[in-house]
């Protein structure tokens, strides 16, 4: 069984392959949540100490902040089980597909473990997708998988495309899926969803039938996702630079 870097090399020479999320990206989404539950907590403790110090105005400004967080971190925890819990091993004839429910942050797919042989797959289908939100943006790239009987499973996404942030770590499964099954990768363009609140709540992506966008309407979301990337960059570096000079 193969686990490694090379995985779409062994896909190619038909050798059995498992596909999982990086280490570094997994213990990170878990690192990231501990640490915004644990705030979100103090954040609560903090509120309910204030309240029986009667400093009311205080108290619900703190008891916001914590239920922000509190929210905050249920979405990233969804984030961590999509990390945790996507696999994908290819065999001979076959794959296995394990994929969790927290795959896809937008479109909100249901977990399903699935064994489809390669003969039933009709293609690998992408499309980017844009979804801009208070005055910023952000860009991802979906997989989905067409089956010959009609039927598309959602596979996984690509997110922060365009950007500092990008880590394109599912492209090489949709690769080696590619590869193994012998059948095209489709390219649907671009489509640009809801992006809610921050792209956290009320999002809503378009159907997967909906047409692409024009080049035009394309290229000023591709620009406007990749200012959103640099801006967050400078946020960033000016909090370091700010810590540091403060810690001197």
């Amino acid at each position: 069984m193969t686990v490694s870097s090379n995985l779409s090399a062994a896909a190619k020479d038909g050798e059995p392959a498992v596909f999982r999320m990086p280490a570094w990206a997994r213990w990170f989404s878990l690192v990231g949540t501990l640490v915004l539950a644990v705030v979100a907590v103090l954040m609560l403790a903090g509120a309910i100490f204030l309240l029986f110090k009667q400093a009311w105005w205080l108290a619900a400004l703190v008891a916001a902040v914590a239920i922000f967080l509190a929210a905050l971190t249920g979405y990233v925890l969804r984030d961590l089980r999509g990390k945790w819990g996507l696999r994908v091993e290819l065999l001979a004839d076959r794959m296995v597909l394990d994929l969790p429910g927290g795959r896809s942050l937008i479109h909100r797919p249901t977990a399903q473990h699935l064994t489809i042989g390669y003969a039933d797959i009709d293609a690998v289908e992408a499309r980017l997708e844009g979804y801009r939100t208070l005055g910023m943006a952000m860009m991802q790239r979906a997989y989905v998988l067409s089956r010959k009987q009609g039927d598309k499973i959602f596979l996984f996404e690509d997110r922060a495309l365009g950007t500092a942030f990008e880590t394109p770590m599912v492209k090489q499964i949709a690769d080696a899926i590619v590869a193994r099954a012998h059948v095209p990768l489709r390219d649907l363009g671009m489509v640009e969803g809801r992006g809610g609140v921050l792209a956290v709540w009320g999002t809503h992506a378009p159907d997967w039938s909906a047409p692409s966008l024009p080049l035009a309407q394309q290229l000023r979301l591709w620009r406007h996702a990749a200012t959103t990337g640099t801006a967050a960059v400078v946020v960033i570096i000016v909090a370091l630079a700010i810590r540091l000079i403060v810690g001197s």
